[in-house]
């Protein structure tokens, strides 16, 4: 009866005193010899490889589209901006106009250079998503399964497709999350200070962030870490974030907070594009993609499970964001930087709570078709102009994310002929901001100085005193409009491509404006407006 247990140990491969004996191959062994030779190499190829391969091929591919398409409205806006750089903005902070104005001097005309902080920022939450997923505790599967959802999820072909606020502000959310649970993990407060300088930086693109601030502190006053509350080196981080934005602060109290008033502008944009609240829903569904969707419904389970529960303050955070979204009526890529945290979460629970032999095909399913469609979505789309014309904000946002913004040239060259139809016109007035933004751009010699009363251009300059007629590119039936302002109204070109886009080539009027009813002063901040105006 001794020998009982010692032959049932060398059966099992151990030896008498329980360790394992090197000629015996574990289970585990024992299960990678049986796979085939490829699947073998594969595996053992570190996790960081992976994560590295998918960020180059996902790099070069957005870098090779960037270049396939003109420019989109608020890029031609913040190239503008970048030649009136200042403290602050109407809808944004100082950092993307001065990106905007670096990459016209290294690459002037070259949408490529312009493009290529938004798809760096990008690349960076792929790698941001595997990190997450490491903190979370996640193994090498579950890294390259977060980097892989974020990879080919659709709102990453979104994030790069132009410079903007949205390109920056998920990818610095993310990072700031991930030095919080890094410093959990270490307790090594100069990550509490990188995070206040992520913080100072990503305030300077958009002052959202205070938001996703309110949202972390209500998570972990209920949930944890509240140590994090006592240490000193997260007031010095605040007072790392909060000093840069001072002079923002200030340009925003001298210009009445127009960022404020932004939020009643947003609210009536989405509902008219989207259907606002209702319309979130299926919005969020389409930033995620088949595999992110997957991945956010397990990692949002995981949050409040028990293996997450150290982290159960990030659910908090999310709920918080998803109400101010709901309530504010804010843009659903407000929670894009939720993403890398659900789809490490999401990850972690697939790689851990099932079998192999489930969540291995349930992945390489998805993510495939999730690949696909994001492959589809890069090379097909932009489209060119669409086969029907456009006639309400629903059908105009789904044909700016399927056809991209088109017509520019022939706005430029509409106003050149007005121009040389009123000689005595020394000034172009614009109904939107998209409009000048084109009109400066294209620095044509035969169109006079460009103005407009919409948005961020309104701070840009009015026209100078003695300005007495001037050309206003507005709506079709913007006629009585104009007459509250001048005594002489009268159309004298017309844009209406029937498969244009509405404010730059359709729906457009032009009309020559003459005696203003006041001075230019007075008339000025009658005329500004936050409203993107498109005619329809």
């Amino acid at each position: 009866m001794s020998d009982g247990p010692a032959a049932a140990a060398r059966e099992a491969g151990l030896g008498s005193a329980g360790e394992r004996t090197p000629d015996a191959p574990s289970d585990g062994k024992r299960r990678d010899r049986a796979k085939p030779l490829l699947l073998r190499q594969v595996s053992s190829i570190p996790a960081g490889v992976w994560i590295g391969l998918i960020a180059a091929v996902t790099a070069v591919v957005l870098i090779a589209r960037s270049g396939r398409y003109r420019w989109f409205g608020d890029e031609l806006y913040f190239l503008a901006a970048g030649h009136h750089l200042a403290a602050g903005y109407v809808d944004q902070g100082p950092l993307v106009p001065l990106l905007a104005r670096l990459a016209e001097l290294v690459a002037p005309e070259s949408t490529v250079a312009l493009r290529l902080p938004a798809v760096a920022a990008g690349i960076a939450a792929i790698v941001v998503s595997a990190a997450l997923a490491r903190e979370f505790g996640g193994g090498p599967g579950a890294r390259i399964l977060a980097a892989l959802g974020y990879a080919s999820c659709p709102f990453l072909v979104t994030q790069t497709a132009s410079l903007s606020t949205f390109a920056f502000d998920p990818t610095a959310v993310a990072v700031l999350i991930w030095l919080l649970m890094r410093w959990m993990r270490v307790r090594r407060d100069r990550l509490l200070l990188a995070a206040g300088a992520v913080a100072a930086l990503d305030l300077q693109v958009k002052l959202l962030l205070p938001v996703v601030i309110v949202a972390l502190a209500l998570g972990i006053a209920c949930c944890g870490p509240r140590e994090v509350l006592r240490r000193p080196a997260l007031w010095c981080a605040a007072a790392i974030a909060g000093l840069p934005t001072v002079p923002a602060l200030i340009w925003q109290w001298r210009h009445g907070w127009p960022q404020l008033a932004m939020g009643a502008v947003i609210r009536d944009e989405q509902r008219a594009a989207t259907g606002g609240t209702a319309g979130l829903p299926m919005q969020l569904v389409t930033m995620g993609g088949v595999l992110g969707v997957v991945l956010i419904c397990c990692g949002a389970w995981g949050l409040v499970s028990a293996r997450l529960r150290p982290y159960r303050f990030l659910a908090v955070t999310a709920i918080v964001m998803l109400l101010f979204v709901i309530a504010a009526g804010g843009r659903p890529y407000y929670l894009a930087g939720l993403l890398p945290v659900l789809f490490a979460a999401g990850a972690c629970v697939l790689a851990e709570r099932l079998p192999a032999r489930w969540w291995r095909p349930v992945t390489a399913l998805t993510a495939a078709s999730s690949i696909a469609i994001a492959a589809g979505v890069v090379v097909l789309l932009p489209s060119g102009a669409p086969p029907h014309p456009v006639a309400t904000r629903a059908e105009l946002s789904t044909r700016m994310r399927i056809s991209g913004t088109t017509g520019w040239d022939e706005l430029v060259t509409a106003v050149a002929r007005a121009a040389a139809t009123a000689p005595d016109a020394t000034a172009v007035l614009t109904r939107t901001y998209w409009q000048a933004a084109a009109l400066a751009h294209a620095n044509d010699a035969r169109i006079p100085p460009v103005y407009s009363a919409d948005r961020g251009f309104a701070a840009f300059g009015r026209p100078p005193p003695g300005t007495a007629t001037v050309l206003c590119v507005d709506t079709d039936d913007a006629g009585t409009r104009l007459r509250r302002t001048f005594s002489a109204v009268e159309p004298i070109l017309r844009l209406d491509n029937p498969r244009g886009f509405p404010g730059i080539d359709a729906h457009v009027t032009i009309w020559r404006c003459a005696g203003p009813r006041a001075s230019w002063e007075r008339i000025w901040p009658e005329m500004t407006t936050n409203i993107l105006d498109p005619g329809i």
